[in-house]
């Protein structure tokens, strides 16, 4: 029987293994070693063997082992994204984070002129932060395989569980466009624009998001979105950064020209579509900081279908867990739909 500290040991390597760690920093030859190393961990916690009768006696073991590599490896995914590391806050209940995001009061304090003389005067009041909650809801990515494929090793636990966590990435992304795809209802109408991309609209937008907020600004839109920048650049105009820049990724989101950077925002699509979840014609103007708010409550749930509603041999297994994702924020931004 294995320790706990050996246990821990192993999900560190499976976890290592899907996130395709073990295959940056060594050979084929490896890697093949840490497949057959983790197939002999299940062999074993399930009785020596992997058969339909050891599965069926231990397969509670294995759902543990399974939750535990998921657990701590989902969040870390948002945190090494470059759009979820400059745009989202996340919080992990799983090490004791609290759902709890501060929000600063809108107020701020207008200087005014006086006679002097007097202390009498009107007062304003400071503005101040307060924490607010954002409601989580489940998600799942349910799975199945032929029986006798998953015992023989034909499916290797590696390659279901890189599934099943690369399925929990894209619901993400896809609640990511939603919010976008939903923002811009109840703002002021000199935040809001549309028509052919005018290079002198976007930075008159820039400008009205950073005097509203006080704060620099980043604008954010899909890849195709984000190119109207550069082709609004006048050819003659347009740095040799920008121009290096373009040639080597597509678009221009650091030598933009228009006072700020630019971000991609996350392509996904519809789920079991080939349609786009996000929006291909609306920019963005932000404030530079972290307004999607994320919690992650840390809980991964995994169970087989009961094995009497299924009659084809089949092995069948639900993965659930719980996050809120929300757009938290005081501040104004801008949004700018392009026809």
């Amino acid at each position: 029987m294995y320790s706990k500290e050996e246990l821990l040991q192993m999900s560190t390597l499976i976890r290592d293994a899907v996130t395709n760690r073990i295959a940056t920093f060594s050979n084929e030859k490896t890697a093949k070693n840490v497949d057959e190393a983790i197939r002999k961990f299940h062999s074993e916690i399930l009785g020596g063997e992997l058969d339909w009768q050891s599965w069926r006696n231990n397969k509670n073991a294995i759902f543990t082992i399974w939750e535990n590599v998921l657990k701590p490896e989902l969040p870390e995914a948002w945190k090494t994204s470059p759009f979820y590391k400059k745009m989202c806050e996340v919080k992990n209940g799983a090490i004791g984070e609290k759902n709890a995001f501060a929000v600063r009061d809108k107020s701020y304090l207008a200087a005014a002129k006086f006679s002097g003389g007097t202390w009498d005067v009107e007062y304003q009041k400071i503005g101040r932060a307060k924490d607010i909650a954002i409601d989580t809801e489940w998600s799942y990515v349910a799975c199945y395989e032929e029986l006798d494929r998953f015992l023989k090793g034909y499916t290797t636990i590696v390659e279901m569980l890189n599934e099943v966590r690369e399925g929990f990435a894209v619901d993400m992304d896809n609640r990511i466009a939603t919010i976008f795809n939903g923002m811009g209802a109840y703002l002021p109408s000199q935040f809001v624009q549309q028509g052919t991309y005018d290079k002198d609209t976007l930075i008159d937008m820039i400008r009205r998001v950073r005097t509203a907020n006080r704060k620099n600004t980043v604008v954010a839109g899909s890849q195709r979105a984000v190119s109207k920048i550069a082709e609004g650049t006048n050819a003659n105009w347009i740095s040799s950064a920008a121009k290096d820049e373009l040639a080597t990724s597509g678009v221009v989101v650091k030598n933009t020209g228009i006072g700020c950077d630019a971000i991609i925002i996350p392509d996904s699509f519809i789920p079991f579509t080939y349609e786009f979840a996000g929006a291909d014609d609306t920019l963005y103007v932000l404030p530079d900081e972290q307004i999607i708010k994320i919690f992650y409550e840390g809980d991964v749930r995994s169970k087989e279908a009961h094995e009497e509603e299924e009659h084809d041999q089949t092995i069948r297994i639900q993965f659930q867990h719980k996050v809120g994702v929300e757009l938290v924020t005081s501040d104004l931004f801008g949004k700018y739909t392009i026809a």
